[in-house]
């Protein structure tokens, strides 16, 4: 596998934040997730043989993820790395987690890059949609999107109080539509995010301001967190492309925001107030540990089940019997949090093996590696690497459900 020609002291660097990165997970799952949230399974049971194993195939994987700024995959390749990999390997030492699993998620994620290469895409000709009229094809999709929630009455469910969204989830999901599982995702993780970066990119404020109104307003009619966050992270996302080293710059805001939820939860120790602690909680726990924790889930379940064999997709046309009583989220979210309202999603390493065990995994790699050629090659075609970065990153993220208690 080749590594990318960058200069030797952003490796370094690099390799650096990503053992940093290892130890503040692991000191702070030992010392606060664990203790906090044990009730909800984090558990500190650990295997001192996995410790080394664990840095060491932290170090390695870093050393072979691509690092060239002029890719929108490299963002794609950090985050997994950063929120899905090394959150896995702490807890592949901290829970002793099956080595055979976090082996195959990173066979997995280096197949993908090796692949990225390989694949010969061609790009159209040219990217011939103008951003004005892209934009507006975007507002109408967002504005039919509420109108068709507000006439199907989900306006009783309209709720902007981040503390109830668990509480209102299922009904405001239930009064939808089985499409809305397919059209949800688009239009509140990529129309609207998309168009938010678009029109900040052309100086339309007033055009940006009423797309985050639309964000907020899906938010508070479905219940979902994203909308919320989705374009202010594509936002920024955007901001940071437009600069070299996004790898580092990556890299540094993780230990960042590790650095920031150790010290929330140390404050949270030392005084008895509710300010303190929720930046921790919904930081360290939820958007590192959670993800990671529910890729193991899966593993545990269907290393023990049938392998689901696409039946619950489209790809199969319906011929395959889907062999369960439940969808695949609300499964795992009876199986291992208790509870069947809850819809407990995980990224492409637990979302392949559930279909069909480590060949699933390469199966999701060698899509993975295809789609971001696909989109390198796109990016310099239209000119706009930043925004094309900014635009597949929700991609990049884990998308996991959490329990009511959340």
């Amino acid at each position: 596998m080749k590594i990318s020609s960058v200069p030797g002291e952003v490796r370094i660097a690099m390799l650096g934040l990503h053992l940093l990165a290892f130890m503040l997970l692991a000191y702070g799952y030992e010392h606060s997730v664990s203790v906090i949230y044990a009730s909800e399974g984090f558990h500190y049971t650990p295997n001192d043989d996995k410790w080394l194993i664990a840095l060491g195939l932290t170090a390695g994987l870093s050393i072979l993820t691509p690092l060239r700024p002029d890719r929108a995959s490299t963002l794609f390749y950090h985050l997994v790395l950063g929120l899905v990999l090394i959150p896995m390997l702490v807890l592949f030492h901290a829970e002793d987690q099956p080595d055979t699993f976090v082996a195959q998620a990173a066979g997995g994620y280096l197949l993908s890059i090796a692949l990225r290469p390989m694949f010969a895409m061609k790009p159209p000709a040219r990217l011939c949609v103008r951003p004005q009229a892209l934009r507006r094809g975007f507002f109408v999709a967002a504005l039919l999107y509420i109108a068709a929630i507000l006439a199907l009455g989900g306006g009783r469910f309209l709720n902007f109080d981040l503390s109830r969204v668990y509480e209102l989830r299922a009904d405001a999901a239930g009064n939808l539509p089985s499409l809305f599982d397919y059209v949800s995702p688009l239009i509140s993780k990529v129309v609207v995010p998309t168009a938010l970066v678009l029109s900040v990119l052309h100086r339309q404020y007033l055009a940006a301001l009423a797309f985050a109104c639309c964000s907020v307003l899906i938010f508070g009619l479905t219940a979902h967190k994203a909308p919320l966050f989705y374009p202010l992270l594509v936002l920024g996302v955007y901001v940071a492309s437009s600069r070299r080293q996004l790898g580092l710059l990556l890299g540094i805001a993780i230990v960042g925001v590790l650095c920031v939820s150790l010290a929330d939860f140390w404050l949270a120790r030392q005084y008895d107030d509710d300010m303190f602690g929720w930046i921790g909680k919904l930081v360290m726990r939820r958007v590192f540990f959670l993800p990671a924790q529910l890729n193991f889930m899966y593993y545990d379940f269907f290393s023990r089940n049938e392998w689901v064999w696409f039946s619950n997709s489209k790809l199969t046309f319906g011929l395959a019997d889907y062999p369960y009583d439940l969808p695949v989220t609300h499964l795992i979210g009876r199986e291992y949090f208790d509870s069947e309202s809850m819809g407990a999603n995980t990224g492409w390493f637990g979302s392949g093996y559930m279909q069909a065990g480590f060949a699933g995994i390469l199966l999701y790699a060698a899509v993975i590696a295809a789609v971001f050629r696909y989109v390198d090659e796109c990016a310099p075609l239209s000119g706009k690497q930043a925004l094309l970065t900014a635009a597949i990153i929700k991609d990049c993220f884990p998308d996991s459900g959490g329990p009511p208690s959340t």
